[in-house]
């Protein structure tokens, strides 16, 4: 995590830098997401056919652009993205770890281990509209995914490790009806003495509590659909989750959200009495 973070650290200094002098649509200190392809390979990324790919397979508009050797600075209206090329695999000990709470890549903890590069890319946009940064940072690591001999991407932010086909797939159907939430969102899922236990990690990049379900007598499977209907509405229909907010079952059952001491981690969370 330390080297990721640092990593990390230093790319965005080069890149706010960037764009404060070459964008006046971005503020300085914007909404960032932070992502890591893993990259099978130690052959340099070709920036030039990531960039024509973001343009012509996913439709985004770019101002302007500034390429480097290992680098890659993207100016798009409201937003600025930076790809920087590592020939260097990602920390192995965190995509380890991440690679074992992977449940969607079954493969996971074979597969991730074993590359031998990385390509991070960030993306920083407007504080008020995460939605729309966390869509181009979709855009641009599809972009990326497509052209680079990769087998993942992990989000360190959210501990979140998806494999190279599911991610793709995610973002081909991202719509407005259609969140990619697998890809932004961590949802762990756990059962004891037949009781279901889950939670969401990651809403609160979007500026609401992540939510709670503990010691369930409902199934697994009725529990992640909870809290990921949930989590689905809120983003889709631009609803704040917060004390005293109703969702419902599909069964239509009505439950009030109570905030208190998160139980997986330090931090609060709003529990699901489901």
């Amino acid at each position: 995590m330390r080297v990721l973070l640092l990593c990390s650290v230093l790319l965005l200094t080069f890149f706010t830098s960037k764009a404060q002098k070459n964008t006046t649509n971005t503020p300085a200190e914007g909404k960032v997401v932070t992502g890591t392809l893993l990259v099978n390979e130690r052959t340099p990324v070709d920036f030039k056919v990531i960039r024509q790919s973001l343009v012509t397979d996913w439709n985004v508009r770019l101002d302007s652009f500034n390429q480097a050797e290992k680098t890659m600075v993207l100016y798009a209206a409201e937003a600025t993205v930076m790809l920087a090329w590592l020939d260097y695999p990602a920390a192995p000990l965190e995509i380890k770890s991440a690679a074992e709470g992977a449940w969607l890549w079954n493969n996971a903890a074979e597969e991730a281990p074993r590359h031998q590069a990385q390509v991070v890319v960030s993306v920083i946009g407007s504080p008020r509209r995460p939605l729309d940064v966390y869509k181009l940072y979709t855009k641009v690591v599809a972009a990326a995914l497509d052209n680079t001999r990769s087998s993942g991407v992990y989000l360190s932010s959210q501990y979140l490790l998806q494999s190279k086909a599911f991610f793709l797939q995610a973002a081909r159907s991202m719509d407005q009806n259609s969140l990619p939430l697998y890809c932004w969102i961590y949802f762990g899922m756990f059962q004891e003495n037949d009781l279901s236990s889950g939670y969401s990690f990651g809403l609160t990049e979007f500026g609401m509590p992540d939510l709670e379900i503990n010691r369930s007598k409902h199934s697994m499977q009725e529990v992640h659909a909870v809290l990921y209907d949930a989590v689905s509405d809120a983003l889709q229909n631009g609803v704040t989750l917060q004390e005293g907010s109703m969702i419902e079952t599909l069964e239509g059952q009505k439950i009030a959200l109570k905030l208190s001491k998160a139980t997986f981690w330090e931090g609060q969370t709003l529990k699901v009495s489901y």
